[in-house]
């Protein structure tokens, strides 16, 4: 019986002590995505203030697609855009935003996922809709950036893709709510998921 009574205090301990460990990593990815929130705002308040850090950017990463002179590309269209933008209204953390941003940085961490599917089928709206409902909505992934600024950066550069869409959604004037998770990608990395919606 004594035998028995140990192994569940021990047991017991060894739970406590995990969910403390998780809920010190989760306090520590909050902070961080606080931190990637300041500096999205920032952009959002004085686009022409950012323009040193996609230089900085641009010194730190190579290009990732088959054009050599794509990052190149991407790098000069954004410094013009930063350049002409407007002020935008700051965003706000909002809880169905935030939940769903956890969502899918859980599922990044999980299952290796890349893109906007996880691996149970669902798309953003459909990860939104779980925890309150939204007008429109965009999400922004990336991968393999460590700091806030370079975070952001990605984004805004947007070399991998095409449309231009995670650029086009951070700089969205209608935009005023917002979630931000961290996750880890088994092989990029630290992992961020941005969303951004309208009441």
């Amino acid at each position: 019986m004594k035998k028995l009574l140990s192994t569940l205090v021990i047991l017991a301990a060894s739970c406590h002590l995990s969910i403390a460990q998780v809920s010190e990593q989760q306090k520590q990815q909050d902070s961080i995505a606080n931190q990637i929130l300041i500096v999205l705002n920032a952009v959002r308040n004085d686009p022409t203030s950012f323009i040193p850090a996609i230089d900085r950017y641009r010194t730190h990463v190579r290009s990732f697609t088959k054009d050599p002179k794509a990052l190149d590309v991407a790098v000069k269209e954004i410094k013009a855009i930063l350049k002409k933008q407007r002020p935008l209204t700051p965003l706000n953390v909002q809880g169905a935003l935030y939940s769903a941003a956890q969502d899918m940085a859980k599922d990044i961490t999980q299952y290796g996922t890349i893109g906007h599917i996880a691996h149970d089928g669902s798309d953003p709206l459909v990860r939104v809709k779980k925890y309150g409902t939204v007008g429109s909505l965009g999400e922004a992934i990336t991968y393999g950036h460590m700091t806030p600024e370079l975070i952001i950066a990605s984004f805004l550069v947007d070399e991998g893709t095409p449309s231009r869409g995670h650029r086009e959604n951070l700089l969205n004037p209608t935009y005023t709510l917002v979630g931000i998770a961290l996750g880890t990608h088994p092989t990029y990395g630290r992992a961020c998921v941005i969303v951004l919606g309208t009441p």
